[in-house]
């Protein structure tokens, strides 16, 4: 038999600071899917003064782009013979105005620092959650395959019974913790303790392997606890569909919206003005850098939403969706206002 006392000792514990914030809020919530779109829009707010900034940026270089590209021509002309010269006047004109040439990009590097800081804490999260769920069902099958009398159907109802399915569902999907695909919705052992990609990369409780497997037909521990689930909630073939975990639906809105806010972005960044190498050439600039990224996020998202959990692919969603509309808001504000500002300019042009 298992020592009761040391298995308890081998609790599952969470350290990442981002993990151990949604797992408190999930406590207090009690669904994670929710608890998903809840950390979403409090984390967007906390960040919103950095997509102002980054809008605000790119209003900025739009601006000073219409004063400058004239006066560029005059110097390429000027200085067609001296290409060093040229690109030093390119940059004394840049800073003149005030055209910040790193700022479409910048934001968008702290963006992709800030995706996989929180894709570190949801991990954990995620992590947690099974390791703590397959702790306490352990727990549970220990103590009560002590009980003298008991049988393998008795074991395996109560694993069942004690496995919440309800807990682990959100809308459509069975299992949060797991993708939104035809995935299984309770983690298989190689599922479990797999480090590749998608897996969960949890770990076993170590008595695990101690379970009195004699009054079992199972294998090993985590057979013991979670294979009634698996008979009972996954798939026995590919096309059982009734026993997938999901339908993709995450995985294509979240491509969508993400395609989607790239295409309103690329709508209202600078045009990034022509520099030339010291040979005459043109030379490379931060557009080539900024559209790689812009198209880069999309191509981590549709990555991530097939691979990991559902609960990250609905923070994808929730974000990207939360942008969009900000994009669409703001645009249509500042659309104004340039209106107002060009009439103004425009009035005062014409008083002289």
């Amino acid at each position: 038999m298992v020592d009761l006392t040391q298995l308890l000792s081998s609790a599952p514990v969470i350290t990442n600071w981002i993990g151990k914030l949604i797992y408190k809020m999930y406590e207090w919530i009690g669904n994670f899917g929710w608890t998903v779109v809840v950390f979403t829009i409090f984390l967007k707010l906390l960040l919103s003064p950095l997509d102002i900034w980054q809008k605000r940026t790119m209003m900025k270089n739009n601006r000073a782009m219409k004063v400058i590209n004239p006066e560029l021509e005059k110097l390429k002309k000027t200085y067609a013979n001296s290409p060093d010269v040229l690109q030093q006047k390119q940059m004394e004109l840049y800073k003149k105005h005030g055209y910040s040439m790193t700022g479409g990009c910048l934001p968008a590097l702290i963006t992709i620092v800030i995706f996989f800081i929180v894709f570190s804490g949801f991990n954990a999260a995620v992590r947690y959650e099974n390791e703590r769920m397959v702790y306490e069902m352990t727990l549970t099958y220990e103590a009560a395959a002590q009980v003298d009398g008991v049988t393998e159907e008795d074991l395996d109802n109560l694993m069942i019974s004690t496995y919440d399915e309800e807990k682990q569902g959100w809308l459509w999907i069975k299992n949060v913790f797991m993708s939104d695909t035809y995935t299984n919705p309770v983690p298989t052992l190689d599922k479990f303790v797999g480090k590749g990609l998608g897996q969960l990369g949890a770990t076993l409780p170590p008595e695990t392997k101690l379970l009195n497997v004699k009054k079992t037909r199972f294998d090993n521990g985590y057979d013991a606890v979670l294979r009634p689930a698996m008979e009972s909630y996954n798939k026995s073939k590919f096309f059982d569909m009734k026993h997938w975990n999901g339908y993709f639906i995450l995985p294509l809105i979240s491509i969508t919206l993400s395609v989607f806010s790239v295409k309103i972005t690329k709508l209202n960044q600078p045009q990034m003005p022509t520099q030339t190498d010291e040979n005459g050439n043109p030379a490379k600039n931060g557009q080539g850098m900024m559209k790689a990224m812009n198209w880069l996020m999309p191509i981590m998202m549709g990555v991530f939403a097939l691979f990991y959990s559902s609960a990250f692919c609905i923070y994808m969603v929730m974000n990207s969706l939360i942008t969009v509309v900000f994009n669409l808001v703001y645009n249509a504000i500042s659309k104004k206002q340039e209106a107002k500002e060009e009439d103004r300019r425009l009035a005062a042009t014409f008083k002289k």
